[in-house]
């Protein structure tokens, strides 16, 4: 599905203006707050990469696995060497994946059109799954973005 992000959305009261150092720790970034319609319909990709991170947010494995609530940091990554376009998640200061491709383009792309083109954005997100019944009975983290789609 096609996620067009209408960062129109975010509207200048809902912005929780805040400022962090980037990872080069030459800038400052500002951040703000985007509202989805709480459908959690927006994967994020490459979760398969940061299966720690997410077993560690979500306390370790269980029998009947994750649902859990959390917000997300959509950091735009410049300098990652195979994408410079890619949007990077990260959830309680872990990279846990990635905006699929086009979708991060797009959110680029709307950033700019509302004259933030280095906005961090935050949203809600969910993890589910992680479960461990034994046997070899093992499910693998994925993580849904709450973010506006059409």
């Amino acid at each position: 599905m096609e996620v067009l992000w209408i960062i129109g959305l975010i509207l200048f009261s809902a912005f929780a203006w805040g400022f962090f150092k980037s990872y080069s720790g030459s800038s400052i970034t500002p951040i703000g707050k985007i509202s989805g319609p709480k459908k959690y319909e927006v994967e994020v990709v490459g979760e398969s990469k940061y299966q720690r991170a997410l077993e560690k947010i979500c306390g370790g494995r269980s029998e009947d696995g994750a649902e859990m609530y959390v917000d997300a940091m959509l950091v735009l990554e410049d300098s990652n060497r195979y994408d410079n376009k890619a949007v990077r998640i990260d959830i309680q200061g872990m990279t846990v994946g990635y905006l699929p491709r086009e979708s991060a383009r797009e959110y680029r792309k709307q950033l700019k059109e509302a004259g933030h083109p280095q906005l961090t954005g935050v949203c809600g997100a969910v993890i589910r799954g992680g479960w461990d019944r034994g046997d070899g009975d093992k499910g693998h983290f994925g993580v849904w973005l709450d973010l506006p789609t059409d």
